[in-house]
């Protein structure tokens, strides 16, 4: 993620990409030869010293994030740090509430709240096109992976649907509960089919896994009024209504269904999220509006990440940690 991060910050006017920090040689090389006026650093501490930073952006293993961030955030400077923040949910918290103890922002990389269907799906509910939610359902399936620091399913992909649907819901978790299965990878799950019961009675549904041949990444949200259905990666989004017309022909009613009603497929303005994340940061950072994801946040969703393990584990419905903790 880290290349993403340099190659859209390096397109955006006003912005220039001073430094980069990583400890692989053979990484840095490649990164110099294609930004030759950038200091290139092993260390944060290194770049901080170095090079005068009006913000700075993480996306480095999980488990390196909480001092990495906290480096920078000791030393006054605004963050994007990738989600899931931290490897443990306590880490994550201590992350947040040291950034707002000194009045550094702090914002989380939780990039689909940036894809335009969703911005567009979020409106449209808020406005209260479809009435009360009664239920998300998410589809987010993978072949498996070839990178680092995997942690699993539920912190590396359904970290995503957990955030979006809380975004959507506007609504806090009031319950979990997962299957989990572990088939391909050495020490964590791959597999999880889940549920989520919000404070506001909605219903998510989560199916997630690396293990399925193609790339899936679909949202389904029911309401009162019709049905919203969202394609994170062609960025469509299309409206079901109530049937308002019947299907008089019963071979073609019983493929159907008794009615059919209006279906809209949405025309949008389709933009890279991650430019949009960062637009978004960069007037954040003018005074303008806050970060998409905050760091609270970020921690929300890696608490309810866990507690969905913890359900997978145990068979049992876990209640998330972060609803016992007090909000920074």
């Amino acid at each position: 993620m880290g290349s993403h991060h340099a190659r859209v910050l390096s397109q955006i006017d006003g912005v220039e990409v001073v430094a980069a920090i990583d400890s692989d040689p053979a990484r840095r090389e490649r990164f110099r030869r294609g930004h030759p006026n950038t200091s290139i650093c092993t260390t944060i501490e290194q770049a901080i010293e170095s090079v005068e930073l009006d913000f700075a952006c993480l996306a480095t293993p999980a488990e390196t994030l909480p001092v990495l961030g906290r480096a920078v955030i000791e030393a006054g400077i605004p963050l994007l740090v990738e989600k899931p923040v931290a490897a443990n949910e306590e880490e994550a918290l201590e992350l947040v509430r040291e950034a707002i103890k000194r009045g550094v922002m702090l914002g989380v990389g939780h990039i689909e709240r940036c894809n335009p269907a969703v911005v567009a799906l979020k409106e449209r509910l808020d406005s209260g096109m479809i009435g009360r939610i009664y239920q998300l359902h998410t589809r987010r399936l993978s072949p498996f992976p070839d990178r680092d620091s995997m942690l699993g399913v539920a912190l590396d992909l359904a970290s995503h649907d957990i955030d979006v649907m809380r975004y959507l819901t506007g609504s806090e978790i009031k319950r979990v509960f997962a299957e989990t299965a572990q088939r391909l990878h050495d020490s964590a799950e791959d597999l999880l089919a889940a549920t989520m019961r919000f404070e506001n009675d909605t219903t998510g549904l989560l199916e997630v896994n690396w293990l399925t041949p193609t790339k899936v990444r679909e949202l389904t949200v029911t309401g009162e009024g019709g049905t919203f259905v969202l394609n994170y990666l062609s960025q469509e989004l299309y409206r079901y209504e109530h049937p308002i017309e019947p299907t008089d022909w019963d071979t073609l009613a019983n493929m159907r269904g008794a009615g059919e009603g209006d279906m809209i497929r949405y025309a949008l303005a389709r933009r890279e999220p991650l430019l949009v994340q960062w637009e978004t940061f960069l007037s954040a950072l003018n005074g303008e509006g806050h970060p998409q994801a905050s760091g609270y946040d970020g921690y929300v969703a890696l608490s309810t990440a866990h507690a969905i393990q913890r359900s997978g584990a145990s068979h049992e419905t876990v209640i998330p940690r972060y609803r016992s903790t007090v909000e920074p």
